[in-house]
């Protein structure tokens, strides 16, 4: 029997590559994202996860034997507070009912961030204590699914770290310094940063490795138990915008703004995986070297293809088609990665 599972919030940039790990597994992935636009990596849904009746016909429609939500938000629609309470606390709130009446079993997406400020690598019995409303309400759908594995349900509690790859959004600090980087090498920009608090410290991980770590979770975690997923290993903002420099070989000048620090910004956020190893094994098999070279190769390559499509159509090429092979390959390959 061929495994179904759904994945809420497939349309971000975890949800892309979540579905093309479990497709290769054999699964049959279904996709949600608000609008429903079409994927090549997993059967499409549109669904809004705040709205509990589209949630329980869309879930009983699909009827999977696991669900991975990842749906969530990190900045407020339209400055409304409340919508990450509508989406990040009622919404898993929504999906967990669903979850129980069909019988999945589910996987819980929650965030570091519900931890707040802690000055060491934090583990999964240190106390909750957020400081702003995207992690109070992570930390309030993380309280939500203990309530539900409390009642019977089978469901695990996924900390993720932070995580990054090719393809990401460049509202993330690693993959800006990336984009930044390899324009400016590309002579798109001029050689200078502006960057806020450089020392400050996190732990990264490969989407790709993140992806496995979910999969093996669903199979090998304990109900209603939390697990971080990290490296465990601590890298200031410096450290990376050096390791990425030397990829593309750049001099840059850096300005440092004291107004880019936020009140609400944690100054060190690491991990402790010792929980993850013991119930699954779970190492990373992506270095964050790798990572940095692989993100730097996708943004040559998408820069590469936008200055192909802007070139003038040669007297053999058809119409409408670019005179380059690679800008077409990198087309797709952005897409497929992007979702």
């Amino acid at each position: 029997m061929v495994a179904r599972a759904l994945i809420t919030g497939a349309g971000g940039f975890v949800g892309p590559y979540l579905a093309r790990f479990l497709g290769s597994r054999g699964y049959e992935v279904h996709g949600s994202t608000k609008s429903g636009e079409p994927s090549p990596d997993y059967r499409s849904v549109a669904l809004d996860v705040s709205r509990a009746q589209d949630v329980a016909d869309v879930v009983a429609d699909i009827a999977p034997q696991e669900i991975y939500h990842l749906a969530g938000i990190s900045r407020p629609f339209l400055g409304r507070t409340a919508s990450f309470y509508d989406v990040n606390l009622n919404g898993t709130i929504h999906i967990l009912d669903a979850a129980r009446t069909v019988g999945a079993k589910m996987l819980a997406v929650g965030s570091a961030y519900v931890y707040g400020r802690y000055e060491r690598p934090v583990n999964e019995q240190d106390l909750l204590q957020p400081i702003n409303h995207y992690g109070v309400s992570k930390a309030a759908a993380d309280m939500a699914v203990l309530g539900y594995a409390l009642d019977g349900l089978h469901v695990i509690r996924a900390r993720p770290f932070n995580h990054s790859g090719p393809g990401q959004s460049p509202d993330f600090v690693l993959p800006t310094l990336v984009r930044q980087l390899v324009r400016i090498e590309a002579g798109l920009e001029p050689p200078f940063l502006k960057l806020g608090n450089v020392d400050s410290v996190r732990d990264f991980c490969d989407v790709r490795d993140m992806v496995r770590g979910y999969w093996m979770l669903m199979d090998q975690g304990i109900s209603g138990t939390p697990y971080n997923l990290c490296s465990g290993r601590g890298v200031s903002i410096r450290e990376l915008f050096e390791q990425i420099r030397a990829l593309v070989d750049v001099e840059v000048e850096i300005e440092i703004e004291a107004a880019r620090v936020r009140s609400t910004d944690t100054p060190y956020m690491v991990g402790d995986n010792r929980r993850l190893y013991a119930a699954t094994q779970w190492t990373l098999e992506y270095s964050l070297e790798q990572t940095l070279r692989d993100m730097v190769a996708f943004e040559r390559q998408r820069i590469e293809a936008e200055s192909d499509a802007h070139r003038p159509l040669t007297d053999n090429n058809e119409k409408g088609k670019c005179s380059h092979v690679r800008c077409n390959e990198s087309l797709q390959n952005r897409t497929r990665l992007r979702g």
